[in-house]
């Protein structure tokens, strides 16, 4: 089973908590990382922008990534959210069998 990485960033502290707990309940992921404040320069309709968010680094199987990505999008509030998908190279055994029995 191949585990991976799914990065999101959240406009506040609430809506991270909230949809990391979220997506652990219904095993959508086996664990959320919620990090501190983060400074996001990016351009939204033509215009730079600049704010703080919360990155928030979820840990899952492949097999979930489109159901996972469907359920961020549907508590989200940001019209594009930041969704990346990364793949886990290697690991602790022990953790990444742990990562698949949560989600399964």
């Amino acid at each position: 089973m191949s585990q991976i990485l799914v990065y999101i960033s959240c406009k506040d502290l609430e809506e991270a908590r909230h949809i990391s707990k979220t997506l652990v309940r219904e095993k959508l992921v086996a664990c959320a990382n919620i990090h501190s404040p983060i400074q996001s320069v990016y351009e939204w309709d033509g215009e730079v922008c600049e704010g703080q968010e919360y990155g928030v680094i979820l840990k899952t199987c492949l097999t979930r990534y489109d159901a996972l990505e469907g359920r961020i999008k549907s508590l989200h509030s940001y019209d594009v959210p930041c969704i990346i998908q990364l793949p886990i190279q290697g690991g602790s055994q022990e953790y990444l069998a742990w990562i698949s029995e949560q989600t399964h």
